[in-house]
C-alpha cells in the first residue's frame, strides 16, 4: 500500500498561506505518486472518460468497507503502467491524481464546512526546490487553484458516486470477479477483490428500472464500465512492454464464487 492511502482526517493539516508560505511542490512528485497507484479512485462523472483508457471496477474500501469506484492501473501492487519515464502517458488523468497532494478536509474552524488539507510529512513537498504553492503575496499557485476547484466540485460528485453505488448494489448489478494471470514461466497470479457489472442481471431488469437508471444518468456509466473491461487488453500489452523478461501469456476473468457482492 502506498503511505498516502493511509491518510485519515486526523493526519491532515489545514493549508495556510502563512504557515506553509515557504512550501514548494517537488517537480517529480505527481509522477511519483501516480506511478505507485495500482487503483486510481474515480467519481461517477469521470467514468465515461476513464473507460477510454482503463478497465474500471468496484472494490471495497479497506478502512470502512464502503464501495469505491476505481480504474486499474497495473496488475502489480504499487505500480501504474500509465506512467512512463516519469511522465503520465494516458489521454485521461483521474481527478484523484490531478489534485494530489491536496485533499478536502473538514474545516477545523467552521462546522459543516470544508477546506484544503495537506499531509505535512508528504514527500511531495520541499522547502528548497520546486514550484511555490503560494506567491509572495500569499496567492495560490496555478496547480493549487486548479486542485482547489476540482476538490470543491468533488463534494457533489462524491454524493452522486455514493448514490450510483447504492443503486447498482440494490439492483443486484455488482458481480465479484477474480483476474487470473498466467505468465510465460508457468506461474499464475490471482487478483481478487474486484467487482464489475453483472451484464445478465442488467439485461433482466424491467423496463421501468432501466428507464429509471437512464433518467438518473447511471445507465451510461454502467455501459461504460462494461465496455471498459476490454481495456484489460491494453493493460496486458503495457505490462508486457514493461516486463519483457516474464510476460503474461493469458488473462482470464473468473466469477468469484467464494465472494458475494454484499
Amino acid at each position: 500500500k502506498h503511505p498516502e492511502y493511509e491518510i485519515t482526517m486526523s493526519t491532515l493539516v489545514e493549508l495556510s498561506n502563512t504557515v506553509h508560505k515557504d512550501l514548494k511542490l517537488r517537480e517529480s512528485c505527481l509522477a511519483e505518486f501516480a506511478a505507485s497507484q495500482q487503483l486510481m479512485r474515480l467519481r461517477v462523472p469521470e467514468v465515461g472518460k476513464a473507460a477510454t483508457n482503463f478497465p474500471l471496477f468496484f472494490s471495497r474500501n479497506q478502512q470502512d468497507g464502503s464501495w469505491v469506484l476505481s480504474a486499474l492501473g497495473s496488475f502489480e501492487p504499487m505500480q501504474n503502467v500509465f506512467v512512463e519515464q516519469g511522465r503520465w502517458n494516458a489521454i485521461y488523468q483521474p481527478v484523484s491524481l490531478q489534485t494530489y497532494p491536496f485533499y478536502l478536509m473538514q474545516s477545523p474552524k467552521l462546522e459543516n464546512s470544508y477546506t484544503i488539507g495537506i499531509l505535512e510529512t508528504s514527500e511531495a513537498f520541499s522547502k528548497d526546490s520546486g514550484e511555490a504553492i503560494f506567491d509572495s503575496a500569499g496567492r495560490a499557485s496555478m496547480h493549487l487553484s486548479k486542485a482547489k476547484n476540482l476538490l470543491e466540485a468533488s463534494i457533489k460528485q462524491d454524493i452522486d458516486t455514493y448514490r450510483f453505488m447504492k443503486e447498482t448494489e440494490s439492483l443486484g448489478l455488482i458481480k465479484p470477479i477474480d483476474l487470473q494471470l498466467v505468465f510465460e514461466d508457468g506461474n499464475t497470479q490471482n487478483i481478487a477483490g474486484l467487482c464489475t457489472i453483472d451484464e445478465d442481471k442488467l439485461q433482466s431488469l424491467t423496463a421501468e428500472k432501466m428507464s429509471a437508471l437512464n433518467d438518473s444518468g447511471y445507465l451510461i456509466a454502467i455501459h461504460a464500465m462494461l465496455l471498459s473491461i476490454y481495456q484489460l487488453n491494453l493493460l496486458l500489452r503495457k505490462h508486457n512492454e514493461h516486463n519483457t523478461h516474464n510476460k503474461i501469456t493469458q488473462l482470464k476473468i473468473e466469477v468469484a464464487k467464494d465472494r458475494v457482492a454484499s
